[in-house]
């Protein structure tokens, strides 16, 4: 799977937003893909490259499918667990 992670920090790093991908010359929903690791075309990926002037080594970065799936597994339980608790103190304050 590829990662976007690597992006979402340079971004960070220069007080730029997602949408600030949009400057680069790409439609308004490929920040959302990014944003979720979805699948780029190299035409995308270079327009991100020229726009912020890095290799795509330093925008993205390939992690094994099963590791990547693990992970999100995890977070998925661990939200589904918030929603419960949240969902149940809601119940216990008789909201």
């Amino acid at each position: 799977m590829i990662v976007y992670k690597k992006l979402e920090k340079i971004l960070k790093d220069r007080n730029m937003q997602w949408k600030s991908l949009c400057d680069a010359g790409i439609s308004v929903n490929m920040p959302a893909k990014f944003s979720k690791n979805k699948p780029m075309n190299t035409d995308i990926i270079n327009k991100v490259c020229e726009y912020l002037q890095v290799q795509p080594s330093e925008i993205m970065e390939w992690i094994p499918d099963a590791e990547y799936n693990k992970a999100n597994a995890e977070i998925a339980s661990i939200e589904q667990q918030i929603a419960e608790l949240e969902a149940k103190k809601k119940q216990l304050q008789g909201k």
